[in-house]
């Protein structure tokens, strides 16, 4: 048997806003276009593999570039999430976002969340800057694996209103401020799913209904979060990944 990772990503402006500030990326495609079909992707675990939710922040044209930047940066550097530099490479990024500002006045105070999700041989990595979230798919039930750069963090709906402060991001900054990624690392496991996504996602659903919506189908489930999520009116961007580990026989 071989191991891959199947995945399926949408991303969408949601029921209220004009634009899509969110990024998504998965391998080295990206896309900030909103989707009414998920894609869908299947990739042998022989090379590294890693897979982005950015939630732009600073208006209109300001938050699609930011996310979009992360995003493409964290894309581009593939090969490094294979190794144990996930950190430096996302700092890395980080210190990109704002030399572009540096070279683009304009854009100042403009920045990102991301979380992303790499798998290479034996190991799963799970990295976040932000409020955008990771879980792992537990039967009906999520657990989430990243760790809310926000006042109160694991907030959930129902515990009042939600602090739309952040602790840290990409960019965001008057001056360049580094940042230190939240990390969680766990062992390869076939048959494990997990669900990237931003803060449009599980502002708008509680957990209990994101995970009944996860079912065999990667890509018919994304495409079910996010009807989901428009017939709840979401009032934000809504972005989608869901990664599953897969036993394959080989070719």
């Amino acid at each position: 048997m071989t191991l891959h990772v199947e995945a399926a990503g949408i991303t969408h402006k949601g029921a209220v806003r004009d634009n899509n500030e969110d990024c998504i990326a998965i391998g080295y495609w990206t896309s900030q276009e909103t989707m009414e079909v998920a894609r869908f992707f299947d990739s042998p675990l022989d090379l590294p593999f890693v897979c982005v939710v950015a939630d732009g922040m600073g208006g209109h044209n300001d938050g699609e570039q930011a996310s979009l930047l992360v995003a493409r940066s964290i894309a581009r550097r593939l090969p490094a999430f294979g190794s144990d530099k996930i950190k430096e490479s996302v700092r890395s990024v980080n210190a990109e976002l704002f030399a572009h500002v540096r070279e683009h006045p304009e854009l100042a105070g403009m920045g990102s969340t991301c979380v992303g999700l790499a798998v290479h041989d034996s190991k799963v990595a799970v990295f976040n800057v932000g409020d955008s979230r990771a879980y792992r798919v537990e039967g009906k039930v999520l657990k989430q694996l990243s760790i809310d750069d926000s006042p109160v963090a694991n907030w959930r709906p129902g515990d009042g209103p939600r602090s739309s402060m952040l602790l840290q991001c990409f960019g965001g900054r008057d001056t360049f401020t580094d940042i230190e990624p939240n990390m969680h690392r766990e062992s390869v496991v076939a048959g494990t799913t997990y669900l990237l996504c931003c803060d449009g996602l599980y502002e708008t659903l509680p957990e209990e209904t994101m995970a009944s919506l996860i079912g065999p189908d990667l890509k018919a489930s994304a495409e079910a979060l996010l009807r989901e999520a428009l017939a709840q009116k979401a009032r934000d961007n809504v972005t989608i990944v869901l990664v599953r580990i897969v036993d394959k026989p080989p070719a």
